[in-house]
């Protein structure tokens, strides 16, 4: 009978995963990606994986969390760092941050090929435990600003998702598009915030 990993092997080991998970996410997809793949990734067997995750959505679901996270945790940043400017600005600040974390992260291919089939595959109990989507990450985010939109939150929310979907045109937009996020970002948050 194989030994139990320690707590320190078994952090290492959840990292190590969800770092391959990342990558695969990225660049194959969920489907594409195998259980085998990610265990070896890991160092571990195909049934150690199943310690760690009862399947590989789950695991898929945390990274995409994770990611979410991660975005909406640089915009809290710069709204912290910039409480010295206007509404309209810390928000144009934040947002664009936010959009550009994305883009460098690879999230939207990720969003965009993976989230609705993660979410119709993983059970509707261990989504709301671990996923909140990205109107409640938007909503916490400026309201722990003290940022209130005109119009009201749900649509500061669509707006934000809306200029988020960009990322993916941004080859049809072309070697402008930083310019044309910028407008369009700043042109949201002046009406938003103003």
């Amino acid at each position: 009978m194989a030994a139990a990993f320690t707590q320190q092997e078994e952090a290492i080991i959840l990292d190590q995963l969800q770092r391959a998970a990342r990558e695969s996410a990225v660049s194959l997809g969920v489907r594409r990606a195998t259980v085998d793949a990610l265990a070896a990734a890991a160092g571990i067997s195909k049934g150690a994986f199943y310690k760690f995750y009862a399947s590989k959505e789950l695991l898929f679901l945390d990274v995409l969390e994770n990611m979410h996270a991660e975005i909406y945790g640089e915009a809290a940043s710069v709204l912290s760092g910039n409480t010295y400017l206007s509404p309209a600005d810390r928000a144009f600040e934040a947002i664009l941050s936010a959009c550009r974390a994305m883009e460098r992260s690879g999230m939207m291919a990720f969003v965009e090929r993976d989230a609705a089939y993660l979410l119709r595959k993983v059970p509707e109990d261990y989504q709301k435990n671990h996923y909140h989507s990205d109107e409640v990450h938007i909503r916490e985010l400026l309201e722990s600003a003290g940022l209130v939109p005109a119009g009201g939150m749900a649509l500061a929310s669509a707006v934000v998702r809306g200029l988020m979907l960009t990322i993916s045109h941004q080859h049809e937009i072309g070697g402008l598009y930083p310019n044309v996020l910028e407008i369009l970002v700043r042109g949201a948050c002046r009406q938003l915030f103003s």
